[in-house]
């Protein structure tokens, strides 16, 4: 399960996950986020796991999908993953997406540092609402 929030200034996509990350999640996130960039243009992301329990996610299906081409080019990536399994998971991840060319993709274990590295001081997290997915809340 994920919320999705919006800091319309900085123009900076805030997906905090829940319970059990699925693969469901990532296809929901997939959809809004085409929604999002097709209302506000290409946006910076930050995806906070902090609040995840377990990945349900087959860790070779994650990697393959880091082969996918980004739907938002050349803007900032942060994960925020407080958990061992999850960070290394997502250091993997990171490292084949910039093997492929897909640029970089940050990892941190707090949100403040997060937020640090996409220098936002007193970001104003707006929910994001009207997009279709049970997902989110």
């Amino acid at each position: 399960m994920f919320i999705l929030l919006f800091e319309p200034r900085e123009k900076v996509l805030l997906a905090r996950y829940s319970g059990v990350f699925s693969s469901e999640d990532i296809s929901a996130l997939d959809a809004n986020t085409v929604a999002i960039v097709a209302r506000e243009g290409y946006v910076r992301s930050i995806f906070d796991f902090t609040d995840v329990k377990a990945v349900a996610v087959p860790r070779t299906r994650l990697l393959e999908r880091g082969k996918k081409l980004r739907m938002n080019p050349g803007q900032d990536r942060v994960i925020v993953a407080p958990q061992q399994e999850i960070y290394e998971l997502y250091r993997d991840y990171a490292q084949g997406q910039l093997d492929f060319g897909n640029g970089e993709l940050m990892v941190v274990r707090t949100l403040v540092e997060a937020l640090d590295l996409l220098g936002l001081s007193n970001p104003d997290f707006q929910p994001v609402v009207g997009r279709a997915s049970s997902s989110m809340a």
